[in-house]
């Protein structure tokens, strides 16, 4: 009966008995393995957000704000351009030494004498080689009023007009006999007739109707030109600096001429005048 139990024992433990598996001395199991979990690269934090300060001002601390790009040129006081780069500001200094000097306009003053003397409160000096300036006045009026040119003498540069006008209550004529002459016909009251002067040059002012009416136009090479006072005091202003043709001329008198420059302070000059 023991005998028998024994080998009932052994049966059974050679029925559940397998053959082990088989792995290396080390090595573990990659079934049993757990997977490892998903490794994460650690994310730099982003710069704290901070209000840029004008370019060139200090912070609280007494220093700029740090540059946000390579170039470092917030930290620089310059003026963007247009290809991306920096181009340094001049200081306010040196740009207004470097800026283009304008030379100051001055005055030509001086005073004119005739024989006889009434003639040189009559009188025009102009420039004779500077330019008409685009605001000059380039129209002028002589009107006949009680058998008298007035003005006894009119100015206009070259290329001016010049408006006839008869106020008389008769007809009056106007021509003049010098350079390339003219002759305006016959003016009614009331009417007007004008005339452009392509040259410059000086002018008797005729009626044929009435032959002690005279007056005279002068036509200056340039605006520069002044009227004499009563006195004969001129003063051409606000002529650039250069050097410059100065004539006078006056009612029957021989025409001067004069050179004079001028710089950036007013220059006197005087003429006297003959038949």
């Amino acid at each position: 009966m023991r005998s028998r139990s024994v080998l009932l024992l052994c049966l059974a433990l050679a029925a559940c008995e397998g053959e082990p598996p088989k792995t290396a001395v080390g090595a573990v199991a990659v079934a049993n393995e757990p997977t490892p979990a998903a490794v994460e690269e650690p994310t730099a934090a982003a710069p704290a957000a901070t209000t840029p300060l004008p370019v060139g001002a200090a912070s609280a601390a007494g220093s700029l704000p740090p540059c946000a790009c390579a170039c470092n040129c917030g930290n620089n006081p310059t003026v963007a351009v247009a290809d991306g780069g920096a181009t340094p500001a001049p200081p306010a200094a040196v740009a207004a030494a470097t800026a283009p000097a304008v030379a100051a306009a001055a005055s030509i003053l001086g005073s004119v004498t005739t024989t006889p003397k009434w003639a040189a409160g009559a009188a025009v000096v102009y420039l004779e080689d500077a330019p008409v300036l685009p605001t000059a006045k380039m129209t002028a009026t002589v009107t006949n009023h009680m058998m008298v040119y007035t003005p006894l003498v009119s100015v206009v540069p070259v290329g001016g007009k010049v408006i006839f006008r008869n106020d008389d209550p008769f007809p009056h004529n106007v021509f003049s006999p010098d350079n390339e002459k003219f002759n305006m016909g016959m003016l009614a009251l009331g009417e007007a007739r004008s005339h452009v002067f392509p040259n410059a040059g000086n002018y008797a002012l005729l009626c044929n109707v009435h032959p002690a009416m005279l007056g005279y136009l002068v036509v200056t090479p340039s605006s520069y030109y002044a009227k004499a006072d009563a006195q004969g005091h001129f003063a051409i202003k606000g002529v650039p600096p250069g050097t410059y043709k100065v004539t006078a001329w006056a009612p029957r008198q021989k025409t001067i001429t004069q050179t004079v420059t001028l710089k950036d302070t007013d220059v006197t000059t005087n003429f006297e005048l003959h038949r």
